[in-house]
């Protein structure tokens, strides 16, 4: 692995360091026309990707909850890795009854 890290270090020492040819786009700002249709592009997949959840939740909130709890364990585990939280003390997702319940708005045992 440290290989790898101090290989891509010195690798991108070197790109810096050669002469690039003028007209290559290397080293000046793209224009902004580039700027401006990535930005267009990235808010259009985020408008189409939140469209989708909230298609998903409400078709099926039981669903929506399940995927939530995995994501909610998944972050937990990250910031467990980088010592937010104490190794191993991620939240576990909450039983499928548990959800049940909170959608149906019954009390949980």
């Amino acid at each position: 692995m440290w290989f790898l890290i101090r290989a891509a270090f010195w690798l991108s020492i070197v790109f810096a360091l050669l002469p690039w040819p003028d007209n290559s786009g290397f080293g000046s700002s793209p224009p902004a026309a580039i700027w401006s249709r990535t930005r267009d592009a990235i808010g259009a997949a985020l408008g189409k990707a939140r469209a989708a959840g909230e298609k998903i939740c409400t078709d099926s909130p039981l669903a929506c909850l399940k995927a939530a709890a995995r994501l909610d364990q998944f972050a937990g585990d990250k910031r467990a890795d980088d010592g937010v939280r104490g190794a191993g003390a991620a939240r576990q997702p909450p039983p499928a009854g548990q959800l049940k319940a909170a959608l149906s708005g019954a009390p949980s045992r």
